[in-house]
């Protein structure tokens, strides 16, 4: 992965449909954690499946 490359490009990507009001849920947890929405999607997945950081950059290379 470029280190100079901006965060997200290149990452893969999911279309992915969400329940009626779990949208407004989520931003509102990311708007308290001082988190964009993806990142706190991101970051809920993480806790789910127990993935750390430095496995999923491990998975890029």
């Amino acid at each position: 992965m470029n280190p100079n490359a901006l965060p997200g490009r290149g990452a893969d990507q999911v279309m992915l449909r969400l329940p009626d009001g779990m949208r407004e849920k989520l931003k509102a947890r990311a708007a308290a954690n001082r988190r964009s929405l993806n990142s706190e999607i991101v970051v809920c997945l993480e806790r789910v499946i127990g993935m750390r950081e430095d496995e999923r950059d491990g998975d890029r290379a």
